[in-house]
């Protein structure tokens, strides 16, 4: 007499493995996000600042600064999406694009990191307040950005721009995607409002 045992329990366990397949269902994609193309910005008028300023890199605080997409579903609450992410935090993506800015506007004489250890004349400070989502429900769809400026002249140690940029840009829909984009026009309207205040600065240190 054959024995059905062994038959039986590979039935079992087959049937038990298709059905925790289809209960698990796919895994979501995690996603990293860049901003776009910046807006090229035109020469600065009245020519450049003469003199090197360093941009060491920007700060942002708590969640700001981490590479999650944060998103706001009411005025005091914020949430970081689960597979949705920026290539790198906040804080370096602003400033790469404010130094990229300052050299294609032609700002000063030089722009510089502070890896570069070059001698400099001037010292541009940021800070990252609010990088964040924003959903309906909140008043979005929108990008929330927030962004401390200092710029201060080495020789007198005196600070000749201080002042915070903060705007709401609308996006397109509701998704990341969107957003992304939102972000990008946002930011690049907040550099356009650096470069002119830089504009109305003396051209010597």
């Amino acid at each position: 007499m054959t024995n059905s045992r062994p038959l039986g329990r590979r039935w079992f366990l087959g049937s038990v493995l298709a059905l925790s397949a289809c209960s698990s269902g796919a895994v979501p994609r995690e996603t990293f996000y860049r901003l776009g193309a910046p807006a090229a910005p035109q020469p600065m008028a009245g020519g450049p600042i003469k003199g090197t300023v360093e941009v060491p890199p920007f700060r942002a605080q708590g969640i700001v600064n981490e590479r999650a997409v944060l998103y706001r579903e009411s005025a005091r609450e914020l949430a970081q999406y689960n597979y949705h992410a920026w290539i790198e935090p906040a804080s370096m993506m602003v400033q790469r694009a404010v130094i990229e800015a300052l050299r294609t506007a032609r700002a000063f004489t030089a722009v510089a990191s502070p890896e570069m250890r070059q001698n400099r004349d001037y010292e541009l400070l940021g800070d990252v307040r609010e990088w964040e989502h924003v959903l309906p429900q909140a008043g979005g769809p929108a990008a929330a950005i927030a962004v401390d400026i200092s710029l201060r002249r080495i020789a007198d140690n005196r600070e000749v721009i201080l002042r915070s940029y903060k705007l709401t840009e609308p996006a397109a829909g509701e998704t990341v995607d969107a957003a992304v984009q939102a972000f990008t026009t946002g930011l690049d309207k907040i550099i356009a409002q650096v470069l002119g205040d830089l504009a109305g600065l003396p051209k010597q240190p």
